[in-house]
């Protein structure tokens, strides 16, 4: 697998999206919880896909800072 070179923060925040693994993370929890019958586990995997949702928007608004030329701090 050829490794990426990644060097600028631009760069690494897009492949963070465009690789999916936070979309199908979240995708695959929300799944989960909707067939789950167990209470507990059904908040957990809620809580799950929240976080998964969580980080894919402070990923999109880190993008858009910086494409705006600002500082994603």
């Amino acid at each position: 697998m050829k490794k990426l070179e990644l060097k600028t923060s631009d760069q690494i925040l897009q492949v963070a999206l465009s690789k999916e693994k936070e979309k199908e993370a979240r995708d695959f929890y929300d799944e989960q919880a909707a067939h789950c019958r167990v209470d507990f586990v059904r908040k957990l995997l809620e809580k799950l896909k929240n976080e998964k949702s969580e980080h894919i928007r402070l990923v999109q608004g880190m993008i858009t800072k910086l494409n705006a030329g600002r500082d994603i701090v």
